[in-house]
Parts: C-alpha cells; sequence; structure tokens
C-alpha cells in the first residue's frame, strides 16, 4: 500500500482480505469485478467481505450522509468556454449540416473530458459510478452540446450554455423535442425488454448439462490477458498446461505472459449431440461444474435480460455519437438489432461476397462509393466511409466500409461459427459500453441456441431433401460418415467434415482457410467428400424457436396454431424426456429425471 491514503480507503481495506487491498482511486466497477473474482476464489471469504462492506456503508450513510450544493452544480464558465471555442469557430464556418454534425459530436468529447474534473460531491459520485452518468452530469454543469431529431440523427445546432444556467429560446427549442421524445421512449420501452426476455429464453430453454465431456478438441481463441478465460478448461496444449487444464486465475496471470489468444473451451463448440457438457461450460460462480441437468440457457436468458430494462431507462438521457460510433450498436434497439438481423438494418455494413482482391474503388453517381472484388461490384452506403484499399486481399465476408456488419449476412458468408463468434463479441462491447460486463459464456449460449440452422442446397448423398432446414447438429453428424483425413494443401475446395475453430463443418476449404489453420499449426484436416451444399443461415430470434421439430416444445413460444396444424400435416413427434421441459410440463405425468443420462 503507498505510504499516503484516503481515510475511506483505509476504512474499505480495513474489511478486505489479503491481496485485494484497494490502491488508488477505484470506483464501483473496478470493486465488482474485485469482488466478483473473490467469490469465484472463495465463496466464504466474499460473504463475509459484501457483509463488512455494507456494515461501513450503511454506518456512513447514516452518521455522514452526502449533501450536494448549488456549488456542486455551478458552471466553470472559464474553462467550459475554453473547450468549446475552437469547435464553435469551426462550426461557424461550416458550410453543409453534416459537417456541422460531426463539429459538434466532436465538441461533446472535449466537453465531457472537461466537466470529469469538475470540483464537487457530484464530481466525485459520477466518476465513482455511485449515482448519475456522466451525460447527465455534463448537460448540468458544462453543456448538452448538442441534440438528437425524432430519428435519431444529431441536430446541426451547438448549444453553448448548461441547464444550470439556462438555455436560449433557440437552444431550448431544439433541446426540448428530445427531452420529449426521450420521456416517451422511456415509458413505453419498459415493456421492450420484458419481451425481449422471453425470446430469450424461447431461443435458450433446451441448452441444458446433458454429460461430463463431450471430448471436442475445438474450441475458441480468446485473449490470454481476458478475464473470461477464467473458470474454462484449455483446448489444447498452451504454455506449459495441459489441454483440459482449469484455468484458475492464477493460471491465467501466468497465460497472459503470452501475450496472444489461447485456445478454451466453449457451449458453441461443445460436441454433446443434446445441450452441453460440463467441461465446454466452465465452472459455475460458486467455483462448481454445473450438475447435470441445469438449464444454462435459461439462467443465460435472465442474466443478459436484466440489464436491458437499464438500457431502455439510460436511453431516455442520450447516447452520445463520437467518430466511429456509426461502427457500433447501442443499448436496447442495438441488442434488438443484432438477434432480430431486420431487413431495414440501421448503417448496415457493406461485405464482400466474394473471395478476391480489390480491383477498383469509384464514386457512385448516385452518391457512395463502388467498390469491386475482382470483378464483382459492391455499393457503400453514401454516410459510410470505404475502408479497404486498392489491391487488399479480401474473403467473403469481410467488411468494405465502416458500418454494423449485418448477422445474417455474416453468416452466410462465413459460416455458424464465425456468425456465432462475431455476435457474441458485438453483443459483449453493447453490453459492456452500458456498464455490463457480463460473462462472454452468456452470449455464446444465446448464439448456440438461436444460431444452429442450415438449408440444403444440393446432397449427392440423398440423406436431405433439397430445401430443408436442418439443425446444425444434424448435418454435423451427417458429414461424420465417410470422412476422411488428407493434408491441408491437398484438401482445397473440399468440404469440412467437422468444426476448426470459427470456421464451420460444411464449410468448403479456400486459401484463405488453409492460410489461417497452418498458422494454428493445423497441417491435416477432416473432410466429407460426399458432403450436401449448404447454406448456413440465421434466422431471427422470434423466428429461430419456430425452426424446432419438436412440436411441443414449440408452444412455448408463439404462432401456436401453425405449430400445431404442422405438426399434423407432417407426422411429427416430440420427446417427453428430450431437453425442453415443455412437453414434460404438458403432461403432468411425465417425470422430470427419467430422460436420456438422467438430462433432469
Amino acid at each position: 500500500m503507498s505510504t499516503t491514503s484516503t481515510f475511506g480507503r483505509h476504512l474499505l481495506n480495513a474489511a478486505m482480505p489479503a491481496g485485494y487491498s484497494i490502491e488508488g482511486p477505484t470506483g464501483k466497477r473496478a470493486l465488482n469485478k474485485s469482488m466478483a473474482d473473490l467469490a469465484h476464489k472463495d465463496a466464504h471469504v466474499y460473504v463475509r467481505t459484501i457483509a463488512a462492506l455494507k456494515k461501513i456503508g450503511d454506518r456512513l450513510a447514516t452518521s455522514e450522509g452526502l449533501s450536494v450544493g448549488l456549488d456542486d452544480i455551478e458552471p466553470d464558465y472559464k474553462s467550459r468556454d475554453a473547450a468549446l471555442k475552437p469547435h464553435l469557430q469551426r462550426f461557424n464556418a461550416a458550410t453543409n449540416d453534416e459537417r456541422k454534425r460531426e463539429i459538434v459530436e466532436a465538441a461533446q468529447v472535449d466537453v465531457l473530458k472537461h466537466v470529469s474534473s469538475h470540483p464537487g460531491t457530484m464530481t466525485q459520485q459520477v466518476r465513482s459510478g455511485a449515482r448519475g452518468n456522466p451525460i447527465q452530469y455534463m448537460k448540468i454543469v458544462g453543456s448538452p452540446v448538442y441534440a438528437r431529431n425524432a430519428a435519431g440523427k444529431t441536430e446541426p445546432w451547438m448549444i453553448h450554455r448548461s441547464y444550470s444556467e439556462g438555455l436560449k429560446p433557440s437552444d431550448y427549442w431544439v433541446a426540448g423535442n428530445e427531452a420529449i421524445l426521450d420521456t416517451i421512449k422511456s415509458t413505453v420501452s419498459v415493456s421492450e425488454p420484458g419481451e425481449l426476455a422471453k425470446i430469450l429464453v424461447s431461443n435458450m430453454q433446451n441448452i441444458i448439462v446433458t454429460e461430463d465431456d463431450c471430448g471436442t478438441s475445438n474450441g475458441i481463441l480468446m485473449p490470454a490477458d481476458s478475464s473470461d478465460v477464467v473458470d474454462r478448461f484449455l483446448a489444447r496444449d498452451t504454455g506449459g498446461f495441459k489441454k483440459g487444464a482449469l484455468i484458475t486465475p492464477a493460471i491465467q496471470s501466468k497465460l497472459s505472459k503470452l501475450q496472444g489468444k489461447i485456445l478454451v473451451r466453449s457451449p458453441m463448440t461443445c460436441e454433446a449431440g443434446d445441450g452441453v457438457c460440463q467441461k465446454c461450460q466452465g465452472l459455475d460462480e460458486k467455483g462448481q461444474l454445473h450438475v447435470h441437468g441445469t438449464n444454462v440457457g435459461v439462467r443465460a436468458a435472465q442474466a443478459m435480460s436484466e440489464p436491458l430494462t437499464q438500457f431502455a431507462l439510460s436511453a431516455k438521457h442520450g447516447v452520445m455519437t463520437v467518430k466511429g460510433a456509426r461502427a457500433q450498436v447501442h443499448g436496447v434497439q442495438g441488442f434488438r438489432q443484432i438477434i432480430q438481423t431486420p431487413h431495414q438494418f440501421i448503417n448496415k455494413a457493406t461485405l464482400a461476397e466474394r473471395d478476391g482482391k480489390v480491383s477498383k474503388i469509384e464514386v457512385a453517381p448516385q452518391g457512395g462509393h463502388y467498390v469491386y472484388v475482382d470483378d464483382h461490384q459492391h455499393y457503400i452506403n453514401p454516410n459510410l466511409d470505404v475502408t479497404v484499399v486498392h489491391g487488399q486481399v479480401m474473403e467473403r465476408g469481410d467488411a468494405l466500409s465502416q458500418g454494423v456488419p449485418k448477422p445474417d449476412e455474416v453468416v452466410n458468408h462465413k459460416g455458424l461459427a464465425a456468425g456465432r463468434l462475431y455476435v457474441v463479441n458485438t453483443l459483449k462491447n453493447l453490453y459492456k459500453d452500458q456498464g455490463q460486463d457480463l460473462d462472454s459464456r452468456h452470449f455464446e449460449l444465446l448464439a448456440k441456441g438461436e444460431m444452429n440452422h442450415v438449408q440444403i442446397l444440393n446432397d449427392p448423398s440423398n440423406t436431405f431433401l433439397k430445401g430443408d432446414i436442418v439443425s446444425y447438429n444434424h448435418l454435423k453428424s451427417a458429414l461424420r460418415h465417410g470422412v476422411k483425413t488428407m493434408p491441408i494443401d491437398d484438401a482445397l475446395g473440399e468440404t469440412l467434415g467437422k468444426e476448426y475453430f470459427h470456421y464451420s463443418a460444411g464449410m468448403r476449404v479456400t486459401p484463405q482457410i488453409a492460410k489461417f489453420l497452418k498458422t494454428q499449426k493445423v497441417n491435416e484436416v477432416t473432410v466429407a467428400p460426399r458432403a450436401p451444399e449448404v447454406q448456413f443461415i440465421m434466422k431471427p430470434a422470434t423466428t429461430s424457436p419456430l425452426l424446432d421439430p419438436d412440436w411441443m416444445a414449440r408452444l412455448a413460444h408463439r404462432d401456436l396454431k401453425s405449430s400445431i396444424l404442422q405438426a399434423a400435416q407432417f407426422g411429427e413427434t416430440s420427446d417427453i424426456h428430450g431437453t425442453s421441459p415443455v412437453p414434460a410440463y404438458a403432461l403432468s405425468s411425465t417425470e422430470f429425471g427419467k430422460g436420456l443420462k438422467g438430462r433432469y
């Protein structure tokens, strides 16, 4: 510990166990992360520590309290105006609305930095995460700088004054529209998280722990220094640790010195016939293996849905737009856009539709750009910048522009495994931007539950009918028959017989795939010579559960009438002892715990 310390830090450290002393300024997020780590290591010490910290907080809140005076929200005019001055000069010189929007968005970033050093207890509360958020506080003591219109687009207007000193009529007129719209949005949108929670459960209710170890040698590559690798199992020998080793915090600190990515087991790459195995799911919050029958899918759905309500409420305070934000998604609407993949996809990035080189980039007569990959033309929206250069080698599905890649297009071009990984990383960052650093395994379970189907284009083995939509697990089972192993250089154009990293079974081996696998020391691959030709698909989260072949399981979602008619028309069956709990609930005479391997 440093030689000098605040009294508050001294009080907190008195309650902290060894190794968890607070050094330097610490906020709510850092303390939460520290306590989560302690909970994994020693649940009993965690309980005692949390109780002690709460007691300190209760005592201080009672004896000291916290008051906020007018000086805490008094604007620092001199430094605020100095921060705005260069932006104001550029704004006044701007000749079009798009340029003005860019200037006021950049100005808001500087004003936000300015208010972070404002004197007073309100600043301390915001910076620590105890109360309020930086955007709200900036509007009170600095300036809102800009406001959004009904379409969510930045108004080309710069607001100079703060709410504390009062807005000019013109500023009030611009900001008032946003305030009214946000109030309506916060009132209406709290119902949306409830709907999304039901959708998540419908997509994930079948994902339960069904066996000890599926035996897969595959996994996902994650940064060695990421906290998300803790409580997982290694998928291959790494840094002196054997395949199958549990990654504890101590082991993770050693692996982080590798300064690269490590291959870890994941629910997304689990090869259990139904649900997931204990090793791919990893340890629970108490540091124990999940017992057979644990519905980890529903638990993950609950963990993801609870923060969505707060996201909706926070939306009325506005979302700051900065340079590059067009390549991001935010809040409840961003979450819905990723899992629903609507046809009208906001700020959709243009993806390469084939492998090749960028042969030409030209300005389109209607605005925007044309980018050619070999001789194939791609159109780039005028609102998005081109991100590739002439001669750049592209792989099918790579982004050619700024913006948000549409998940179903990523799946179509790069396969289910890569699409799942993209959705996981996007949702992980979306929650993290809102101050919720959820375990990646929650999103991995969602990706596994929702993105699990392929469409048969042609099948020389006549295992499937043309046009059939089948589960990815069904396809992988079919590919296992007649597979063979060959050197990777000889496998170009062949169909992968199993997953390799983020490349799905059923994909054709391209030079780019072969090159990547070689970097990962994979010199031979399993191929399926008579594999069906497939198209990888991602259906919206509201539709995906309706692809379940178990007709009773579908009744927990929606479109009940059509599900029953379809079941009767095609003679579909229902497994009352399967992974879905719905048939067992529907038939009161059915016991849980009698299914294959005692799944319940």
